[in-house]
């Protein structure tokens, strides 16, 4: 069975409390598809796999390793998070109550239905590509539409959701509590796919309900996926091919490309390491969350115990990055010199090394709020001793004088002067494409 976007048909159009609802065909809500796919040529003359999913190209080399039980935060860095290896924690987030609460929507629709969240329809399909837009609406509109439209929920998390939401224990002290960077909710009616892509920063990825499929490609086989690094030498990009219906005339190499996979549900989660290239696909009512957080050198267990409680909420964690009335921005503000020397080593993560590209991207989209920004790199050379120079050290930034730290602060704290934060409180950044 391949994936199809089910034409609906439109029967009534109603106003439900406001808000425009769509009555007609629900998507296909089975979640009995076989995974990994069956790998085979569809006629003799074709190559395999042409016009199917990814990965029905070439069979996989083998499951993600997995865990019965989610460790605490310093086994967690210790065997996967240092090693860049990827995990899958069976049942590592199953006494949350989102998993009661949640069940249906019309609670959600009640207690949340006012809150700002981002949502992402697929736009056009150009050949062998996807591509999507992107809209801030209230949740309750998302909730009536997308078991009939082609969209999904990708939004940065409101703070009112978070204490129902669960912060798993592997990712809650020492060094990893203190480089988080955001986190997300994702929700579709079943359907849906990701682009192939990866991020800067670690993700951990708990699945709520429905299912998901993942496969997960090392980065050394990039250039046989059309992948697009976000900045030169960056560990994040993506690719644009449309991993329904793969050409194989078009992209003939993917099927040298080796891969392993894991299906992931309710209370499950996987950690896919900063650069691991990979693809998500969704079954069913499907609502999953994902915490990214820095990578580092090394691991410091202060604020850690010896006995973890098997739930605590999210709205217990600290993050770097909120999501302000539809503007990307720091959770703290104003801003001061520390602050910003903290968030140049976080950015710098474990390589200890700051390139212009990724200030400037990372100025644009956060201060600047998406727009091109020739301040950026004045400020950049704020930090460097000589021009020619094109990075910072953590030895540099050890050095730079406290004044040169105080003007970036400056700058980021007016920006968001007018700015005020909301009364629901913050959401939490950093998304990839799905469809």
């Amino acid at each position: 069975m391949m994936f199809l976007w089910w034409t609906q048909l439109w029967l009534v159009v109603v106003l439900v409390h406001g808000v425009v609802a769509k009555f007609g065909f629900v998507k296909d809500q089975s979640m009995d598809e076989v995974f990994p796919g069956p790998v085979y040529r569809q006629d003799p003359s074709l190559p395999e796999g042409h016009m199917r999913p990814l990965g029905w190209q070439r069979r996989p080399d083998g499951p993600i390793t997995e865990q019965l039980e989610v460790p605490a935060a310093k086994e967690f860095y210790e065997q996967y998070v240092r090693a860049n290896s990827p995990v899958v924690f069976r049942n590592a987030v199953s006494d949350a109550p989102v998993f009661t609460t949640w069940q249906e929507d019309k609670y959600l629709i009640e207690k949340y239905g006012n809150l700002d969240v981002e949502v992402r329809h697929r736009s056009v399909r150009k050949r062998d590509r996807i591509e999507t837009t992107e809209e801030i609406i209230k949740f309750k509109k998302f909730l009536y539409d997308y078991m009939y439209d082609d969209c999904y929920l990708a939004t940065a998390i409101p703070t009112p959701m978070m204490q129902e939401l669960p912060f798993p224990k592997c990712v809650r002290c020492g060094t990893i509590g203190k480089s988080l960077i955001s986190a997300h909710l994702w929700m579709s009616s079943g359907g849906t796919s990701s682009l192939i892509h990866s991020h800067d920063n670690h993700l951990l990825y708990c699945v709520l309900f429905g299912r998901r499929d993942f496969i997960l490609i090392d980065r050394s086989h990039k250039k046989y996926v059309d992948f697009v690094e976000d900045y030169p030498g960056s560990l994040s990009g993506h690719s644009n091919i449309n991993t329904y219906r793969l050409n194989m005339y078009a992209f003939k190499n993917i099927g040298r490309v080796p891969w392993i996979w894991s299906t992931l549900y309710p209370g499950d989660c996987i950690f896919v390491p900063a650069g691991y290239i990979h693809h998500v696909r969704s079954l069913g009512r499907s609502l999953s969350l994902t915490i990214e957080f820095a990578t580092m050198v090394d691991f410091d267990d202060t604020g850690c115990t010896l006995i973890e409680e098997d739930f605590a909420p999210l709205s217990d964690a600290s993050f770097l990055l909120t999501f302000n009335k539809g503007i990307l921005r720091l959770s703290k503000t104003p801003v001061s010199a520390e602050d910003v020397r903290h968030l140049l080593v976080l950015l710098m993560g474990k390589e200890g090394i700051l390139t212009i590209n990724k200030f400037e991207k990372f100025y644009n989209r956060v201060i600047a709020h998406g727009n091109q920004d020739s301040q950026a790199q004045r400020l950049f050379y704020n930090l460097i001793s000589e021009e020619e120079e094109s990075q910072v050290t953590i030895m540099d930034l050890m050095n730079i004088p406290i004044e040169n730290l105080q003007e970036i602060a400056d700058i980021i704290s007016s920006a968001y002067g007018d700015l005020v934060p909301e009364e629901e409180g913050h959401n939490r950044f950093n998304l990839h494409e799905e469809f």
